[in-house]
């Protein structure tokens, strides 16, 4: 058997030299996809983009334009943290719009108009994802042709977390059930139990759904779009990029109001503690001793995985007091009384504080505590997990129960 000098793998310039190939493949194979990228162009064209005040053919104004104020919030013992900062936002006007003969993929909030140009306007990015890209992805699917009319309420995929599909997907069924346009079909994620609960409670019929997590390419002869409610402004985390919510309208919450809420059994108020035990990440790390605490004082402990929509949605409804760990749950906040006290707690180097906007919005009583983070080694900074001191959880208790006397 021949011998191997390995030495030869150890210098230097054969490392460098093999960091050089690698390199070289990655360039080549980047020149290769622009040169293919460019042939399909010539081949298909590009997409151009269009404006609703073109492409649209009918439309109607949901609410008008807003403002939205956040006051700068402390946390429960009067510190300031930067993401909790004062600033004013513009909510801008909320339409329904129809389109004639369009085209939409039903996993994708981007619509396409007749001559296959993206509406710029329909897009949670700061700009459309989808100008200049080649039409070679009209091609490459079948298109299937509805006569029919089909509202998009596709987000993406990001209706697939609960506090999204809450605020933001429902919220854009609420402005088509305020317009004056009435669909046939609902391009709508149906494939999650928590959609599927909510989407029995709205009365919305299963053979008029077409699933959103289905990438298919459809033309419907009309073609009915709310106004995407989401809105952001990138923040940082420990040098990681997180995208911040800066507003919700005012109107948010009319929805569960008027057609949930009614549906919900009444109990006498109770103070609860919302647990993430279950979850992956971003748990109480010593939270057996801060809830033999609360429960001492009168709290009942949930785990909400285990519950289905119609009881988390009652638990909220009834709820006094809501303390947890920051997570997508809180959202349930949306069916709580106004004057119901948050008590949200954060890892030391997490601090989204989205959650603070529905609560102003809905006129809640939202307080925060920031725990301590004892290990950050190779931990994503929304995965922290979270170290409470009971003493100082204590006196943050009483704090809130003397401002705002609960018993």
């Amino acid at each position: 058997m021949a011998k191997i000098n390995f030495e030869k793998f150890n210098k230097p310039e054969v490392e460098y030299s093999l960091c050089e190939k690698i390199r070289n493949k990655i360039q080549l194979r980047t020149r290769l996809r622009k040169i293919y990228d460019i042939f399909l162009g010539s081949l298909y064209g590009y997409v151009n983009g269009v404006s609703t005040s073109k492409a649209a053919f009918e439309e109607q104004l949901i609410f008008p334009e807003d403002k939205f104020v956040m006051p700068e919030m402390k946390d429960v013992f009067g510190q300031t943290h930067k993401n909790f900062h004062a600033y004013e936002a513009t909510i801008p006007p909320f339409y329904v719009r129809s389109f004639k003969n369009a085209f939409c993929f039903t996993n994708r909030e981007e619509i396409f108009s007749l001559e296959r140009s993206v509406v710029l306007e329909y897009t949670s990015q700061k700009n459309n994802p989808f100008i200049g890209v080649n039409r070679k992805i009209f091609h490459s699917k079948h298109v299937k042709k509805l006569d029919a009319s089909v509202a998009l309420l596709s987000l993406s995929g990001l209706e697939n977390n609960y506090g999204h599909w809450l605020m933001e997907c429902l919220g854009r069924y609420y402005l088509l059930e305020k317009s004056k346009f009435k669909p046939d079909y609902y391009v709508i994620s149906n494939h999650k139990p928590f959609q599927k609960q909510f989407i029995d409670l709205l009365g919305i019929e299963n053979n008029r759904i077409i699933p959103s997590s289905e990438n298919t390419l459809i033309q419907a002869r009309e073609l009915i779009v709310p106004s995407l409610l989401n809105n952001w402004e990138y923040v940082d985390y420990r040098g990681y990029r997180f995208y911040q919510k800066q507003y919700l309208p005012a109107w948010i919450g009319n929805l569960y109001k008027e057609k949930v809420l009614p549906k919900i059994k009444k109990t006498a108020p109770q103070k609860i503690y919302i647990s993430r035990k279950l979850a992956s990440s971003r748990k109480i790390e010593n939270e057996d001793e801060i809830t033999a605490y609360l429960v001492k004082r009168g709290f009942k402990v949930y785990c909400l995985e285990t519950m289905t929509v119609q009881e988390q949605l009652e638990l909220f409804a009834n709820a006094s007091i809501v303390v947890g760990p920051h997570g997508a749950g809180f959202a349930n906040m949306i069916f709580s009384p106004r004057n119901t006290i948050i008590f949200e707690l954060f890892p030391e180097f997490y601090h989204d504080a989205g959650l603070r906007i529905p609560a102003k919005t809905l006129g809640l009583n939202y307080f925060y505590m920031v725990g301590k983070t004892r290990n950050i080694e190779n931990v994503h900074p929304q995965k922290e997990n979270i170290y409470i001191n009971l003493n100082l959880f204590i006196e943050a208790l009483n704090i809130i129960f003397l401002d705002k006397e609960v018993q």
